[in-house]
């Protein structure tokens, strides 16, 4: 607050008397108001008194008296709301926030001043303020009746006000309607049953009470439907060609293009039916959409959280610390110097809203994410908006461009004119801006919204003409066999190595250069034009496949800033991740699916030099594929199959990837994108290791680490910088394995997926799960099956209504803003406990199976466990690690803990060093061998136990969850941990890897 203001807050003396410095304050005040050009001396003004809150107009008397009863409102020291620019002394972002931090005005402990504040938030003040005369005039028969829209903004605001009930004062005709519509969204209800429920709740009402509730579904939407910012519905030629969207194409009749008509003629000609078009787009505009997280008090604060969070360091956990971010600002200073513009991103995919029957379907959905907003909140469902629905049953394919029209010409106005936009935080009209950061898609998506074919020999968007992929003669794909090792340093023993990658070949080239926007826009500029649809003319364009892969100028590029984008397409690591796993999955288990056919063993002779692995014919002639040394016998498979079948993950971690297991068939089937995700990092050192040579297993599990590193939620650009030049050789690692037919455009696509996680930050910002799971509530809300897409978007648009009022629901109301925790429980699981370990609140799941002996090797990890996760111990634990610390090597410090901890606090305690402590004590006696077995136990807590020291080891949950008992305490231990570290040594030198088999705790084989 500026010093000369002070007097605001000042209202009264030491003896409870108004201040002389308050009355002079306020006539300065008025004096400033009434100076201003255009305003009359008796006029209205803004009162900003704390009950008004600069929203509604008074005279000078009646505001005069309102800030001697109630004083100014809170975070006023700059008057915006009169006509008072920001001073220098202020800092423009952050001005309301002075006074709010310590006394926030939003808070309301009476539900009906929420409501009523969320009709304020829904319709904009300027609004309020153009219609605020027209309902006093009409309310003195002077003038007309205020129009529509001003109307439906007063309907809400009385409804906020209308008591519902005898019993419940603080209830109100909008705070019910909205949680009834919100049940009715979140359980998926259909319409009948909401009409069956609002039947059974009017019985409960008086009379006077029922005509104030709708009856029906029907009329529920229909009075709330203002507070949704609808959506547009847009003619489209049948063939993809054409969008009726304009004024000019309006009153057209045919498609201009191909010349298919837009209406499907109705048969009748006594029928009162309209001629229905063939081809249709649902447009949900963007602009109120973003306009409304400004208008929103709930959301305001929120938009500018990435100013905070843009410090210059090496981890990077927003997309606003990225080098994209920052290189848009240097590049756009304009744009960067008002926080308040939005960054957005582009996601689309396609889906069949029938699921995997015969019938075929595409639905194409497209979503704009915010990325000014707190991680916690960027990719949430609330913020993802649904933009477009197009039509199927076919993909748009490269004609989307031809539906993205209308969302393009809207971003081309947010960048160049921007638009007026409220600011509830800091009660300021501003004018938004906003600019589009990448798309997200999957890999075939990629080629529709880029215009690069992902599909041929020059499918890698990156490598583009420079690639080193060829056609397999006898396999008849595309292989990238070979085609990395020009990304090695150029004194790598690889380079050299003319017998385990393509025989007697050298590689002695750069790698490819990456292309910058200008670059990429030059050659776009002198693609021709293409007409879309389906014209008789052949579109290809000339030199396709051979030196190029566009198809088309992608609209992206009609953004004037598109080319300052250091990303523009996102590679999706998730399909890239899954398609990763299910080749090695495929052909370690020698399955029907198994890159190692006959097809591929074929082909060796002519590309590698691998006698061992070429076809041959026995002596009854009959052709013979020798086994390979990656891929498992039967027994093995068994082996591995079994274990599947009983591994078990902590509560909320995975799906249970044992139904995906098939004994009879010794194979994997159906397991979904997470389920690879899961098995790809967590699984694979643990699963394949004792099963394959470590040569193998190996490379197979730098693999593993890789993807975890790069699905790491806080992305350190030194290790990506690392893993950019190490993926490389990892890949190169298992050319050396597996057969040229292995290695298709995704194995290829890991070595540019560092590269984005370095420039544009984590990529759970960037990939497709979000969006997916966004999909999958989609379908599950088609009501009408002819009817698809209308069906969507009517849902959608409900759902964005009902998680608007959502907002401002009481904290007792279960939405997705207050929804508990999973498997809540708020009640600890031993109340008597005396150690913080076993306070947390958790359940058992079912009554105990038996009562069973521990093992040695089960007791072990027992007091490991609890003695590194119990809070009391932490003294001790420090005492240790300054003890041994001299002995520990730098390469491996975490061991000492895992191997000598248990023996020396047992040693020290029981030796009469801490003699009355009794928490201790108990401890150091350690648990009883004898345990109940329960099925599964589950536990609340803010962060994961851990096992060891390493920060980078994680567990697997159990099989079984046993109470352990002490003498005179009860703990709880998680058995059959497993530590799926890889031995850092692995990667060193020689292919060679040595297998740990230390019973310490430092073996990944399960206890």
């Amino acid at each position: 607050m500026t010093d000369d203001r002070r007097w605001m807050y000042r209202r009264r003396g030491p003896r409870g008397d108004y201040d002389d410095e308050f009355f002079n304050g306020l006539q300065q005040f008025f004096d400033f108001v009434y100076s201003r050009p255009g305003v009359h001396p008796n006029a209205e003004i803004r009162c900003p008194c704390s009950k008004c809150g600069n929203l509604p107009h008074h005279n000078r008397a009646l505001v005069t008296d309102h800030l001697l009863r109630y004083g100014f409102m809170d975070a006023y020291s700059v008057w915006w709301a009169h006509g008072e620019t920001l001073s220098n002394n202020v800092d423009p972002w952050f001005a309301a926030s002075d006074v709010a931090s310590s006394s926030n005005i939003e808070e309301h402990v009476n539900a009906a001043d929420d409501f009523h504040h969320m009709v304020y938030d829904a319709f904009c003040p300027s609004e309020y303020d153009r219609h605020r005369n027209e309902t006093e005039f009409a309310s003195e028969n002077v003038g007309d009746a205020p129009n529509r829209h001003a109307q439906s903004f007063y309907d809400l605001l009385r409804a906020s006000t209308i008591p519902l009930g005898p019993a419940s004062n603080d209830q109100t005709l909008l705070g019910w309607l909205s949680y009834m519509l919100h049940t009715k969204a979140k359980n998926n209800i259909s319409g009948v049953g909401y009409n069956e429920i609002i039947h059974g709740c009017r019985k409960l009402l008086s009379p006077e009470d029922q005509q104030k509730v709708p009856s029906n579904f029907y009329e529920a939407k229909k009075f709330m439907k203002n507070l949704g910012l609808g959506y547009v519905k847009i003619d489209a030629c049948v063939n993809n060609c054409f969008l009726y969207y304009g004024d000019e194409a309006k009153s057209l009749i045919a498609c201009p293009v191909c010349g298919e008509p837009r209406y499907k003629r109705c048969n009748s000609a006594q029928t009162r039916k309209k001629d229905r078009p063939r081809n249709s787009l649902w447009y949900l505009p963007i602009i109120p959409r973003l306009q409304r997280l400004y208008m929103s008090r709930k959301t305001a604060e929120h938009m500018t959280w990435h100013l905070k969070c843009r410090v210059d360091s090496e981890i990077l956990i927003h997309p606003a610390q990225s080098a994209a971010w920052k290189h848009f600002d240097a590049v756009h200073p304009s744009f960067a110097a008002d926080p308040r513009n939005v960054r957005l991103g582009l996601a689309t995919d396609g889906f069949n809203p029938w699921g995997h029957s015969s019938r075929s379907y595409s639905c194409w959905p497209v979503f704009i994410v915010v990325y000014n907003l707190p991680p916690e909140m960027c990719m949430r469902p609330e913020f993802t908006f649904l933009t477009l629905v197009i039509s199927g049953p076919k993909s748009p394919g490269k004609n989307i461009d031809v539906f993205l029209r209308p969302l393009i010409d809207d971003l081309k106005q947010l960048w160049s004119s921007g638009v007026e936009t409220f600011d509830s935080f800091r009660k300021q009209n501003f004018t938004m801006r906003a600019m589009l950061m990448w798309t997200i898609t999957d890999f075939p998506g990629y080629g529709m919204v880029s215009g690069w074919s992902t599909h041929g020999r020059l499918s890698c968007p990156y490598c583009m003409e420079m690639t080193r992929a060829f056609y397999l003669q006898n396999g008849r794909k595309i292989s990238f066999f070979d085609c990395h090792r020009q990304f090695l340093p150029a004194s790598h023993s690889y380079r050299m190595d003319t017998t385990q990658f393509l025989k007697g070949r050298c590689e002695f080239g750069p790698p490819p250069p990456r292309l910058d926007g200008h670059s990429v826009r030059l050659r776009v500029a002198a693609l021709p034009d293409v007409l879309f649809g389906n014209p008789s003319v052949n579109q290809t364009i000339f030199g396709f496949g051979e030196t190029h892969n566009w198809v088309k100028r992608s609209i992206f590029w009609e953004l004037p800033y598109w080319e300052d984008n250091l990303i523009r397409h996102n590679l999706d690591v998730m399909h890239c991740e899954k398609n990763f796993f299910d080749n090695i999955i495929h052909t370690v288990m020698d399955d029907s699916s198994s890159k190692d056919n006959v097809k591929s063993r074929m082909d060796l002779p002519l590309y590698c030099d691998r006698e061992e692995l070429q076809l041959y014919y026995d002596r009854s002639g009959s052709l013979c594929k020798p086994n390979a040394s990656y891929a498992l016998n039967t027994d093995k498979k068994r082996c591995l199959c079994t274990w599947l079948k009983h591994v078990r993950f902590p509560d909320g971690f995975a799906s249970n990837i044992a139904r995906c297991v098939n004994l009879a068939e010794l194979r994997l089937v159906g397991l979904k994108s997470h389920d690879c995700h899961i098995f790809m990092q967590r699984l694979i050192p643990i699963a394949f290791r004792g099963l394959l040579p470590d040569s193998i297993w190996g490379p197979l599990t730098e693999v593993s680490n890789f993807f975890r590193a790069l699905c790491s939620p806080n992305v350190n650009i030194k290790d990506m910088a690392v893993w950019e030049t190490k993926i490389v050789e990892i890949i190169c690692k298992l050319e050396r394995i597996f057969p040229p037919s292995f290695f298709d455009c995704m194995e290829h696509l890991a070595i540019h997926l560092p590269f984005e996680a370095r420039i544009g930050g984590p990529v759970q910002f960037r990939w497709m799960y979000p969006i997916e799971r966004q999909m999958h509530k989609l379908k599950q809300t088609i009501g009408n099956k002819n009817h698809v897409e209308a069906s969507i978007v009517e849902a959608y648009i409900l759902n964005e209504i009902t998680e608007f009022c959502s907002r401002y629901f009481g904290a007792d109301v279960e939405t997705s803003w207050s929804k508990p925790p999973r498997n809540f429980s708020a009640v600890p699981l031993y109340r008597n406990t005396e150690f913080s370990i076993f306070a947390c609140p958790g359940h058992p799941m079912g009554s105990h199976s038996q009562t069973r002996c521990l093992t040695a090797q089960e007791m072990k990890a027992a007091e490991l466990y609890v003695l590194l996760n119990c809070r009391e111990v932490d003294a001790l634990l420090d005492i240790f690690d300054r003890e041994v610390g001299v002995y520990m090597t730098p390469s491996d410090p975490h061991k000492a803990r895992t191997r000598s901890f248990v023996t020396w606090f047992k040693d020290r305690v029981l030796n009469g060093h801490h003699e009355g402590n009794g928490v201790l004590q108990y401890l150091a006696l350690g648990p009883s061998w004898t345990v109940n077995v329960y099925r599964e136990e589950i536990f609340q807590d803010e962060e994961p136990p851990s096992t060891q020291s390493n920060e980078h080891s994680s567990n697997l949950a159990s099989t079984e969850c046993m109470d352990l008992h002490a003498e005179g305490a009860t703990v709880v231990d998680l058995n059959e941990n497993v530590n799926d570290d890889v031995d850092e040594n692995a990667s060193e030198g020689n292919d060679g890897y040595e297998t740990r088999s230390d019973a310490s705790g430092d073996s990944s084989e399960t206890e």
